[in-house]
């Protein structure tokens, strides 16, 4: 369940059936809570400047709480401080509104594909997902298109 922060009602629908299609791509139950905002840019340059050190503008912001995730996730896999009886607190997602829109224009694909994808994205990142590598950079992406393809976000 994602509680959000400056998102439009259109943009939450979009958002909860991404995170639908995640779990469900995944083959995890939907356990969690996320916390997830749509913002301006130069709030997430803030977030970035003081959380990374990049004194920049990004697309997405993931703050997972935990480290170390093995899917599927199960709730006995959580201390009570960390599980509220009904849902674990998995982290949080920052999304830039104004570098979502620049994206899908230099893409050439609409801002709510980009949304999806970012949302999507930063789920990934705190589910225990990574792009270090490229083998992780292809796993990611590979369920990333996964997910898009079965929300009806393909590329085009």
């Amino acid at each position: 369940m994602i509680e959000f922060t400056g998102a439009k009602f259109s943009e939450k629908r979009l958002i909860r059936k991404v995170e639908k299609a995640v779990y469900a791509v995944l083959g995890q139950e939907d356990i969690f809570t996320v916390d997830l905002a749509v913002t301006d840019g130069e709030t997430v340059r803030e977030y970035n400047r003081e959380t990374r050190g990049v004194d920049a503008e990004t697309d997405v912001l993931s703050f997972p709480y935990f480290d170390g995730l093995s899917l599927p996730v199960k709730k006995e896999d959580f201390s009570d401080e960390a599980f509220d009886g009904r849902r674990v607190a998995l982290g949080s997602i920052m999304i830039s509104s104004p570098r979502a829109h620049e994206q899908a224009e230099a893409f050439g694909h609409s801002y709510e594909r980009e949304l999806g994808f970012l949302s999507c994205h930063g789920l990934l990142h705190l589910l225990g997902f990574d792009h270090m590598t490229e083998e992780q950079e292809r796993e990611m992406n590979a369920i990333a298109e996964k997910v898009m393809d079965s929300v009806g976000l393909k590329r085009d």
